[in-house]
């Protein structure tokens, strides 16, 4: 996965307009469709806890496929892309453990997995406006920098792929 320039503005605007059109549609669909299956099998007497919970279910799905097709469209390319990277990050954090141990070990790899884990995070919390870690992740940088110079190395994050993970 490449790291790339975001345009914080329009990501922000454009995230905040799928956020309220996502919670809207989930809203209007949920109570819909719960309404409609009250209607349909409710015999008005007793509790339609289930029948609530189906719609809320239902609105659960719908919104969540229509995201998922509609992810490619160009509106949502620098959202999805957060995303993805997002959980690129969450599949790293799950690992950290035996990547730090690895890089420890000046392992190559592992190096360039942290490498790229910083500079993501940094791109996510600036476009989040998560600055309360910045200067903690700064210095986690500089020492990793340090290790790979010492190390006589000279790793991109633009090298990071997936594959490498299946090694921790």
């Amino acid at each position: 996965m490449q790291l790339r320039t975001i345009d914080k503005t329009l990501y922000r605007q454009r995230l905040n307009r799928i956020t309220i059109a996502s919670v809207l549609a989930l809203l209007v669909i949920s109570l819909s469709s719960s309404t409609l299956l009250i209607a349909l099998l409710s015999d008005g007497t007793g509790s339609n806890f289930w029948l609530n919970f189906s719609g809320v279910v239902i609105g659960c799905l719908t919104v969540g496929y229509t995201l998922k097709h509609l992810k490619p469209h160009p509106y949502f390319a620098d959202v999805a892309y957060i995303w993805d990277l997002k959980h690129e990050l969450n599949l790293i954090q799950r690992k950290m453990k035996a990547i730090e141990a690895a890089a420890a070990q000046n392992m190559p790899e592992a190096l360039l997995t942290l490498l790229f884990s910083y500079q993501a995070s940094r791109l996510v919390w600036q476009l989040d406006d998560n600055t309360l870690m910045m200067s903690e992740l700064a210095i986690a940088q500089n020492k990793l920098q340090q290790q790979i110079d010492a190390a006589g190395l000279t790793l991109n994050a633009a090298d990071y792929r997936r594959d490498l993970l299946t090694r921790f």
